[in-house]
């Protein structure tokens, strides 16, 4: 929703996306009937660079969420229907995503969650050996191409673990066939490849040309331990407008992140040094993608999104703050880790920043800040125990998917424990959904509702008293901070049929990082606060705003200062106090009235002098 608001200038309620997922409409309100938003589509509110576009201007999108597909006419549109180009999330459950072509893989030999498993055995019939060592081995495996928006056709690599030097296997080669001239790369233990460009065969008989990179994470003397990261492997088209831009964007080194590597971390297929270089790796390439569009196309707008700043919390909040985790040396670890995921961000920044010349106005904004993720809050504990929701008597305990994505959305700070719970809706008068809502199980809208309309006010008004007065057996601390009806939510900028019945948001040191919890909290180390930074052209330097600034205000104050047109729903407010002159739009214009009438004046006068009488007619 933050990013809507931000690139709209429009309140959740205005332009429709209350969530990170949205309930399919005519369904039952159960988690089950709930799906990611990131389709330019679902917005109900014009995007700036829309209304950009439609007077003239030259805009570039970057990577912004929600933005795909392009509706520009006359823009530059990359990626946007995921969180990384090449990714795919509008219509998906959870937090699924698809991938052109596919996320990370792991080749090994060991035991791990979603990993290819293979074993080592002697090499035959491979060519071009010389300096491979005696007794060099192979490893034949089927990629799975995981989250592939369309699955290739079957494919197997191999991997051949060599000696170069002693008895020791010290390196191994990735190569599509048994020719060792084939191969993509060689590697020893912890080198990274060089990019990576290949073609995979499509069912159809078509290929599709893709890029990415490998590193070999261990590789034991005896080659009996082994493990190869295979990057995300991403197509080089189809994920711009116009087409032909992607193929453009060129980067040596850098390379696509789906969530910034968070699987392969948290079911440990790698350690955090490994997740730090995948995301430097993608800064790399989202600043040799700006450089590239900002040095090569006209432009007046331009936008991006960039999001390891957000992944890496998810991963060491709690580890960061030291009052919830004592171990120094640990903290140290964490706080390292961080700085290295902000260093990447400022040489991305830098390369941007250069290509940029002194006239240029630069917003910086985050969506959101964050907190450590606090003890765990289920709804379902408060409405059961209120007798507002029965559960069915037979619950699946295990998830629908894999443990190991169970694993990964936790580490996210998206807790799975409500989504695999399902309300008896014949019995149920209440039902939780997505982050922050109850509804109303009410006749005449919900396909099994069982309220009254004429109860639907008392049934509001129960949830909300279950809320406020529930205590965590566990803390012995109340969960939840507010509770509204959805009448007084349009306060929050909450409303239409977007949202629930009832609005909740819980005290920071309960649930995830962000997302249930208000805007406001602050907890140990961490805040909800957004940052926001200003410079350019008429922007005061050196001051801090003492006013409270909303994400509703950017888009305001980018047309305010560049003279761009208004989309047509926004609703945020100028940020004067963020000028070295608020009134030098009315200073211009009272300027241009001046010249207006010096203008008119010489005109009536004509010909004669300024001493020549007034002669009347």
């Amino acid at each position: 929703p933050n990013w809507a608001c931000i690139a709209t200038g429009a309140w959740d309620g205005t332009h429709g996306v209350t969530d990170f997922h949205v309930h399919k409409p005519g369904t039952s309100p159960v988690n089950e009937n709930i799906e990611q938003a990131f389709s330019s589509a679902r917005i109900k509110a014009e995007y700036i660079w829309d209304a950009a576009d439609r007077a003239g201007r030259k805009c570039i999108v970057l990577n912004y969420p929600g933005s795909w597909p392009a509706k520009m006419k006359n823009g530059i549109m990359v990626g946007g229907g995921g969180m990384s180009p090449n990714e795919f999330r509008d219509g998906l459950p959870k937090l699924q995503a698809r991938m052109m072509m596919c996320a990370d893989q792991l080749v090994t030999s060991g035991i791990y969650p979603g990993g290819i498993r293979g074993k080592f055995v002697e090499a035959e019939s491979w060519k071009n050996l010389a300096g491979c060592g005696d007794e060099p081995l192979e490893m034949e495996f089927q990629l799975l191409f995981p989250a592939a928006l369309q699955k290739p056709a079957d494919t197997s690599w191999y991997v051949l673990a060599y000696r170069s030097a002693g008895d020791d296997y010290d390196r191994v080669a990735l190569s599509p066939t048994k020719d060792f001239n084939d191969a993509f790369c060689t590697l020893a233990q912890g080198e990274w490849s060089k990019k990576i460009f290949t073609a995979i065969n499509m069912p159809n008989g078509t290929e599709r040309q893709v890029c990415f990179r490998c590193k070999l994470l261990e590789l034991s003397d005896d080659a009996d331990d082994f493990r190869l990261l295979i990057g995300a492997i991403g197509e080089t088209t189809g994920w711009s407008y116009p087409a032909e831009v992607a193929a453009q964007l060129v980067s040596s080194e850098g390379t696509f992140a789906p969530q910034g590597g968070i699987f392969g971390l948290s079911v440990g297929w790698f350690g955090l040094d490994t997740y730090i270089e995948i995301n430097e790796q993608y800064a790399q390439w989202m600043g040799d993608a700006a450089s590239i569009l900002l040095t090569n196309y006209p432009w007046d707008l331009f936008f991006m999104h960039f999001h390891p700043t957000d992944w890496i919390y998810h991963v060491i909040m709690g580890q960061m703050d030291p009052g919830l985790n004592p171990d120094e040396a640990t903290r140290e670890k964490a706080w390292a880790a961080h700085l290295r995921i902000y260093e990447a961000a400022d040489r991305m920044l830098a390369q941007i920043n250069k290509a940029c010349d002194k006239e240029t106005l630069i917003v910086l904004v985050s969506d959101h800040g964050a907190v450590a993720d606090g003890a765990p809050f289920n709804p379902y504990d408060v409405l059961t125990k209120a007798g507002l929701t029965v559960l069915e008597e037979k619950q699946d305990e295990t998830p629908s998917k894999s443990k190991a994505l169970a694993v990964s959305e936790r580490v996210v700070g998206k807790g799975v424990a409500a989504h695999l719970l399902q309300p008896d809706l014949k019995k149920s008068r209440a039902v939780p959904q997505r982050e922050l809502y109850i509804y109303v199980n009410l006749k005449g809208r919900d396909p099994e509702g069982i309220v009254e309309q004429s109860d639907y006010d008392k049934v509001q008004q129960e949830i909300i008293d279950a809320l406020l007065t529930y205590v965590d057996p566990q803390t012995g601390k109340r969960p939840v901070a507010m509770a509204l009806c959805k009448r007084d939510a349009r306060l929050l900028g909450l409303y239409g049929d977007g949202i629930g019945d009832v609005v909740y948001a819980l005290y920071p040191w309960f649930g995830g990082q962000h997302g249930p919890i208000l805007p406001t909290a602050e907890w140990g180390i961490g805040s909800l606060k957004a940052l926001l930074t200003l410079t350019g052209p008429g922007i005061r330097k050196g001051t801090r705003l003492q006013r409270t600034v909303w994400l509703t205000d950017i888009v305001p104050t980018i047309c305010y200062l560049l003279d761009l047109p208004i989309p047509a729903q926004a609703e945020g407010a100028v940020i004067y106090q963020a000028m070295k002159n608020p009134d030098m739009k009315a200073d211009e214009i009272n300027k241009l009235k001046a010249a207006l009438v010096r203008m008119e004046t010489a005109l009536q006068r004509g010909e004669r002098q300024p001493w020549d009488k007034h002669e009347c007619a």
